[in-house]
């Protein structure tokens, strides 16, 4: 009984180290991100890519338990939200402007990818639909 015990406890102490071991190399701000607005997801995996990949915009990449992929950069500012299941990015996550003017406009598509960079932000919503933002989130045009 003592050993049912004991390794219950180990098995206990080892899951909680691996949750948190999981989010630990990131950087504080996309910690942040994730516990705010994603803190009902549990955190599958957390890939840090090669200093040496210089063509990466992305320097870690967390997988969410459903389905959702958020890119960092080397600051910890997201990049990028992608969904492998079709899974709907919740509006909070995006730009106000943004926001405001998908309800607008297509309240009926839900929102499966988004990705900033310097110039611009694209939307990619679930009818396959793409709208393009500049970098502030004024609309520029749909694809």
């Amino acid at each position: 009984m003592k050993k049912v015990v004991v390794s219950a406890f180990c098995a206990l102490f080892s899951i909680g180290m691996y949750a948190q071991s999981n989010t630990g190399n990131l950087p504080s701000t996309a910690q942040d991100y994730v516990n705010q607005h994603f803190s009902s997801v549990s955190v599958v995996k957390v890939d840090e890519n090669s200093n040496w990949q210089i063509w990466e915009d992305d320097k870690y990449e967390v997988v969410l338990s459903n389905g959702l992929k958020l890119d960092f950069d080397e600051n910890g500012n997201i990049v990028e939200i992608d969904s492998a299941n079709g899974e709907a990015i919740p509006a909070s996550v995006l730009p106000a402007k943004i926001a405001t003017y998908l309800s607008a406009n297509h309240a009926n598509a839900q929102v499966v990818g988004w990705e900033k960079d310097d110039n611009e932000q694209e939307i990619e919503l679930s009818d396959g639909t793409e709208v393009e933002f500049d970098a502030e989130g004024n609309f520029r045009k749909l694809d």
